[in-house]
């Protein structure tokens, strides 16, 4: 009798035993399904948002090109033509990047910033503003490089030009294969953005506070009239009263990054033009995660780039982290190692590519 019941109590604890683990499966498949639809949910957001932005692929843009019948006219003036500009960028394969003479870092994220001066939608406009934003995570560093819109350039299929002129040629994927080919930098990717959509952009983040001298004001009010006059906007309220430290709204901040006839010319501009960024990039730093979402609505409209949606993720996660990094700047030409001729600022190649490359990834 006490065996039978001895049985009968092992045989209860062993199925007492297997319904807490069908529990514990059932919970844990639970967790999962919970996670995956948290994932699914915030995948869904994340896609939303992307979708807000205008990724175009170096493909396309390329074809976009081949098929303008005014850029088909421009190329039979030139040798090679646009097959050439179009194996260049798509580095021969039909894949998208073009090559640089330097090897590619894991540690280093570079990241080329393009202010384009585009009064209309019919071509591809000049770029005004080139900073390469270098994130270097082994030396925890940013590097902000501005390349100067005049400084030489041998553009494929175009032959030899100031830098500005291949993103008129042949959009944002050009003007980076040009820089490739000529600085030996590898260029991950790209944003582009125009006038209206800088002036968006710095408004959405409450204006950025500049010193502002009494000729600068009086050029940049210049600016801000022949920039309302292309939008449609009433310049009136934008106007500069007068030099001093202010809080400038997007008129005023993209005039003043954008003077080049009072000082020392386009590489005061330069100056200008980094010194914007680095109060865009600290006023975002700021950010809570509701308000960095209602200025990702506002913004992302106007940026155009090539950057894949999973590239940007993998970004996103270590943003907190890369703006914690120390920041310097530079441009090039560097001082002392380039002449001026034609109005073309030729560097000492060998000795700035050097030099840029060192900057970049240590030495």
């Amino acid at each position: 009798m006490s065996a039978y019941n001895g049985g009968n109590e092992r045989h209860r604890q062993l199925h007492t035993r297997k319904k807490e683990r069908n529990k514990g499966l059932i919970a844990l498949l639970i967790v999962l399904l919970l996670l995956a639809a948290g994932l699914a949910a915030l995948a869904v957001v994340y896609m939303r948002y992307y979708n807000l932005s205008n990724y175009v692929s170096d493909t396309q843009v390329m074809r976009d090109l081949t098929e303008d019948t005014a850029i088909r006219a421009m190329s039979t003036d030139i040798s090679g033509g646009i097959e050439d500009v179009v194996n260049a960028v798509l580095g021969g394969d039909g894949k998208d990047g073009g090559t640089a003479a330097a090897a590619q870092d894991k540690d280093v994220y570079n990241l080329l910033l393009v202010g384009v001066d585009r009064r209309d939608k019919s071509w591809t406009g000049n770029s005004d503003a080139m900073i390469l934003i270098s994130v270097n995570k082994k030396q925890k560093k940013i590097h902000m490089i501005s390349f100067m819109r005049d400084l030489y350039a041998d553009i494929p299929g175009y032959g030899v030009s100031k830098l500005n002129a291949a993103c008129a040629r042949g959009g944002c994927p050009l003007l980076v294969t040009t820089i490739e080919e000529n600085y030996g930098v590898p260029i991950d990717n790209y944003v582009s953005v125009d006038f209206a959509g800088l002036i968006g952009l710095i408004d959405a983040i409450g204006g950025v506070q500049l010193e502002v001298t009494d000729e600068e004001a009086d050029y940049a009010n210049g600016l801000i009239r022949d920039m309302a006059s292309l939008i449609g906007d009433d310049p009136e309220p934008h106007y500069f009263s007068g030099g001093g430290t202010c809080l400038c709204d997007g008129y005023q901040a993209t005039a003043y990054s954008r003077l080049r006839f009072v000082g020392n010319n386009d590489y005061e501009r330069t100056e200008r033009q980094r010194t914007v960024m680095t109060k865009i990039m600290g006023r975002i730093r700021n950010m809570g995660i509701t308000e960095f979402g209602e200025f990702a609505v506002k913004v992302l409209p106007t940026l155009t780039h090539n950057i894949s949606a999973a590239t940007l993720l993998s970004l996103l996660v270590q943003v907190p982290q890369i703006l914690r990094y120390e920041s310097d700047e530079d441009r090039v030409p560097y001082d002392g190692l380039f002449s001026s001729e034609n109005e073309i600022l030729i560097p000492d190649m060998e000795a700035t590519k050097a030099r840029l490359l060192e900057t970049i990834y240590g030495s």
